[in-house]
């Protein structure tokens, strides 16, 4: 549950500067320095969570386990927290240039979620499965 409230918190923060780094653009949508950074960081700061799932977990099967579980849950609410956050923003930036249908960004941002709770189920299972591996391979070395 923790770990779900982080992920969720994590990216929460990065969709609401998104949203501001999209709201101040003037010209076309393009990536930025700022934004790649925070993708970036944020992307670490997930990996964090999962692997210190995957450590805690200390089964294959249970890692596994809770990192497709965690992934699912942390899509879903982030996933959906992030487009509703993101969803004007895009609305306005997109409707400088071309008149899109109301139905048209809904159907987008409910495959922004889908596609969240895919690839955070799968990415949370095999970083939590790296994390139970990495623990085990940290207890059975040797003294120095």
């Amino acid at each position: 549950m923790l770990a779900t409230i982080l992920l969720v918190l994590i990216g929460t923060l990065e969709a609401r500067e998104s949203a501001r780094e999209i709201a101040d653009l003037s010209g076309p949508l393009h990536i930025t320095a700022s934004g790649a950074g925070l993708t970036g960081l944020g992307f670490a700061a997930s990996v964090i969570v999962y692997l210190a799932l995957g450590w805690r977990a200390a089964e294959d099967g249970r890692a596994l386990r809770a990192g497709a579980l965690t992934g699912v849950f942390a899509g879903l609410v982030g996933g959906a927290l992030r487009a509703a956050i993101i969803s004007d923003a895009l609305r306005d930036a997109v409707g400088r240039y071309a008149a899109v249908p109301d139905w048209f960004f809904t159907g987008v941002l409910a495959g922004f979620v889908v596609l969240a709770v895919l690839v955070s189920a799968a990415g949370g299972a095999a970083v939590a499965f790296a994390g139970v591996r990495i623990s085990r391979a940290s207890r059975t070395r040797p003294p120095a």
